[in-house]
């Protein structure tokens, strides 16, 4: 259904820019959806109630989260905890229907906005009679100083190097950026210049790292300071932190235990509060296991997600699965290529090659993953619009013997450190440590010596593995939009200020001319075509191995009501109540 329903909203808009027309530009351009204007279109993310059962108010909702925060200031982070957390508190201008992954839905903008004929002006009105949770009126300059504070980063300051979204999708800080500017003709109204069309524009802007938060908080509270390490807004640590529009508000965060949000007594949508008083997140659950304990102890009622392989133990103890759909994700093994201007021996097509073939990634599917998870024919999963099935090796001892034979490897550049991630579970990844551990025992056996590290998620990993600062990693990408350009141009490869994306050091500058091409492409067949050439590039150079498209089941307890689900894990609880 996701698939039928985001592939109905391309045809319409590539005959919308077949129309307009387009231009080249080095911004992500997957496709927008539609939406049909009306005072009457749902005012937040909510699901309306179809159970005839009236909800109970009040409650706290004990939520096992994966892993901690990254930080408690949305623009600054790409990992999915963050984002949770972040999507019950901020909100911005267009957000997604629950239980979607591509219907965009009007938030504080009170309606869908009007778009020029040439793709590049976008109009938005405004809600009125909304305030920020301290109070702060929220209003056109609200909007702007959000946008102008993103595209004002440095991006050699630690703001700049943590906001990884704004550039991933607006081509870069400054006038790099694709907005060439944002005005307000009154305070109702923000008006969005670009310097080329963009059609993921709407859909990219329901990320809630595009959330919009108190102008007030941001700069009463010095969230531009840095070094990050000395920022208490960042940290969670200020008089006020997170503070945006949400049906929840952001009290407290002690790091490695718990976050907590309270019920925002003055939300705007009255007919979309919360039913719950608070939600606790525990981060300090390091695993499936320990999650699924505590779902049956009582300890917390709700698991953002569980392995597949406790699914049934689950169920057997009374637990409702949450069913996610499709998968949108995918794991994989990173190999940087360049750490610091300097080629590693993943610059080696053969070395990369050699290790694609040593590794049997379809035990991994079967010691860590569920039945329905699969290995992946390409760099994005099936459900994804232009998603191409490619021939990757698979394993063959014989095979990654003679390509590693090609690359000649002295016995000091086999010795090798493999990292994975301690203090956390993601759906892609739900047992890290033992499945770096399987994998360092087939590198071993293709003839490397390997030494496994990890690194604290929240802390560490996930900024040196963005970063650039890993050379053989264990890592991932849950979709925020179901598009190839979600995946393999702003998740992965494509090139940023020009230069490839410091994770992977990947450089194939063909690679990313067709990418481009399909970000401007008149027609949706036209764009499959350049993803899938683009697709076959990167098949041949194998950049990075990819093990694994999940789909993450959660559970939660029998107290737990009006809870839905998302395959991209953008979930919303504040229609969710609690029985007693």
């Amino acid at each position: 259904m996701i698939t039928k329903r985001f592939g109905a909203l391309l045809a319409v808009l590539g005959l919308a820019l077949s129309a307009c027309g387009t231009a080249g530009t080095a911004t992500p351009t997957a496709a927008a959806p539609t939406s049909t204007p009306g005072s009457g279109a749902t005012a937040t993310p909510a699901p309306s109630a179809s159970t005839g059962v009236t909800p109970t108010n009040g409650g706290t909702l004990v939520v096992g989260l994966d892993g901690d925060m990254a930080y408690a200031d949305p623009s600054l982070v790409s990992d999915g905890n963050s984002l949770y957390v972040a999507a019950q508190v901020v909100q911005g201008l267009v957000g997604l229907k629950p239980g979607t992954i591509a219907d965009v839905v009007p938030v504080l903008a009170s309606d869908m906005p009007t778009v020029s004929s040439d793709g590049k002006t976008y109009t938005f009105k405004l809600r009125t009679g909304v305030n920020f949770q301290d109070g702060t009126p929220f209003n056109a300059d609200a909007v702007i100083y959000n946008y102008q504070r993103w595209q004002g980063f440095d991006p050699k300051s630690d703001l700049g190097t943590n906001d990884y979204y704004y550039p991933a999708v607006f081509g870069g800080f400054g006038t790099a950026s694709n907005i060439v500017s944002i005005t307000a003709p009154d305070e109702q109204t923000v008006v969005f210049q670009l310097k080329a069309p963009q059609s993921n524009f709407l859909l990219s802007q329901t990320l809630q790292v595009f959330g919009i938060q108190s102008p007030t908080a941001l700069k009463t509270m010095n969230a531009n300071a840095t070094p990050l390490a000395g920022n208490k807004y960042a940290h969670g640590q200020a008089q006020e932190n997170m503070v945006g529009t949400g049906p929840f508000m952001f009290k407290e965060w002690v790091t490695g235990d718990h976050i907590t949000l309270v019920k925002n007594p003055n939300y705007w949508d009255t007919a979309n509060a919360a039913h719950l008083d608070s939600i606790t997140f525990n981060v300090g659950l390091k695993d499936s296991t320990a999650k699924l304990q505590a779902l049956q102890s009582g300890s917390i009622d709700f698991a953002e997600t569980i392995a597949a392989t406790d699914v049934a133990a689950a169920q057997g103890a009374g637990l409702t699965i949450v069913d996610r759909g499709d998968s949108c994700n995918l794991g994989y093994l990173g190999m940087n290529q360049s750490i610091g201007g300097k080629a590693t021996i993943y610059a080696d097509k053969n070395v990369r090659l050699g290790i694609a073939s040593a590794l049997n990634t379809a035990s991994y599917i079967k010691a860590f993953y569920g039945p329905n998870d699969k290995v992946p024919q390409s760099w994005m999963p099936p459900a994804t619009i232009g998603f191409k099935a490619e021939t990757l090796p698979t394993y063959n001892a014989q095979t990654a013997q003679s390509d590693l034979a090609a690359a000649n490897l002295t016995t000091a550049q086999k010795a090798i450190d493999l990292y994975y991630p301690s203090n956390v579970v993601r759906p892609y990844m739900p047992d890290p440590k033992d499945l770096a551990q399987a994998i360092a025992t087939d590198l071993t056996s293709a003839g490397f010596t390997v030494t496994l590290k990890t690194e604290d998620w929240g802390s560490a990993y996930v900024n040196d593995a963005t970063t650039g600062k890993l050379p053989l990693f264990l890592f991932g990408w849950t979709c925020d939009w179901a598009g190839a350009d979600d995946f393999i141009y702003t998740g992965f490869f494509g090139y940023q200020n020009g230069q490839p994306n410091a994770q992977f050091g990947y450089k194939n500058d063909q690679m990313n001319q067709d990418m481009l091409n399909a970000l401007a492409a008149p027609t949706q067949d036209q764009a499959n075509q350049d993803w899938g050439q683009a697709q076959d590039l990167i098949a041949q150079d194998m950049p990075t191995v990819p093990l694994v498209n999940s789909t993450p089941p959660g559970a939660y307890t029998a107290k737990v009501h009006g809870f839905v689900g998302a395959g991209n894990l953008v979930e919303y609880f504040n229609t969710v109540w609690l029985s007693q």
